[in-house]
């Protein structure tokens, strides 16, 4: 027969063994997010990945049948704002321009792809003018391949979410090219200037870090007053001397020359230019 003393050692162990239990348990339904490291870009050819630690891709439980059925993505497409700001603070994205990034499904909805915040990732915006990403083309394209039959989803699915860089190579070549006439925009005050008033007349289109970049537009205001800003493949605006502000001359010409770092990575860089005559845009290659 247990004594006394033996009896309320069992309980005092009971009751310790049920507090650990109940600690284990309110552990495991905090987020999965409050434990995840800061994600870093992966690069290939230059453009920007998901960190598949944070982002490895995540799908519904659909098959061909229903992503293939019309207006499906736009049917299962829900993701709040509070999610899209969890997505650029798992990225370290603190700042960011407009257009700069869009909060993107990894693996797209058409392709079967989820809401989840694991799905999502902050994509650079290669084409932010109104036309198509290249990692939307890509899309687009596998979509039409699985639905023809010729593509297996889960092939489709997997290649994406691991580097669509090299899967947009492997079916779509070269990168799409950008149409010039679609790099002009203008500023969205009240009374919008006419169509080119600022316009780029020259600049490298490819060079190395360590080079020296020249960037010249025309404006159609004699001396107007011009900024440039200079965004770099990281997405990261860059701090370079030369950039920032100038006066254009008499002819409405401004120039600018700045140093491209050694260390800067490989990639598009974009170039947007603000004057008191409007706005205009373009890219350059950093090899």
């Amino acid at each position: 027969m247990q004594s006394d003393y033996d009896l309320s050692m069992r309980r005092r162990c009971i009751a310790s063994i049920g507090a650990v239990v109940a600690f284990a348990a309110v552990s495991l339904v905090l987020p999965a997010t409050a434990f995840a490291a800061t994600a870093h870009f992966r690069y290939s050819h230059g453009e920007p990945l998901n960190d598949l630690r944070v982002t490895p891709g995540v799908t519904f439980h659909v098959g061909v049948a229903t992503i293939c059925r019309s207006g499906y993505a736009t049917s299962v497409r829900d993701v709040p704002e509070s999610e899209k700001n969890q997505v650029y603070a798992e990225y370290g994205i603190t700042h960011h321009t407009t257009d700069q990034y869009e909060i993107d499904h990894l693996i797209s909805l058409e392709l079967g792809g989820s809401n989840a915040i694991g799905n999502l990732w902050p994509e650079l915006n290669d084409h932010p003018k109104g036309y198509l990403n290249s990692k939307d083309i890509l899309e687009n394209r596998l979509h039409d391949l699985v639905c023809d039959g010729k593509v297996g989803l889960a092939s489709a699915q997997k290649a994406i979410a691991t580097n669509w860089v090299s899967t947009y190579r492997q079916y779509l070549g070269a990168w799409p090219k950008v149409n010039p006439a679609q790099v002009t925009t203008t500023t969205t005050v009240a009374t919008t200037p006419p169509s080119g008033a600022v316009t780029i007349t020259s600049i490298i289109g490819s060079i190395a870090p360590g080079g020296h970049e020249s960037l010249t537009v025309h404006s159609s205001k004699s001396g107007d007053i011009c900024t440039l800003a200079v965004t770099l493949p990281s997405g990261r605006l860059s701090t370079a001397r030369g950039l920032g502000r100038t006066t254009a001359n008499a002819s409405g010409v401004a120039t600018w020359t700045w140093l491209i770092g050694s260390t800067t990575g490989a990639g598009t860089a974009r170039v947007s230019v603000s004057c008191s005559a409007g706005t205009v845009a373009g890219s350059f290659t950093i090899t």
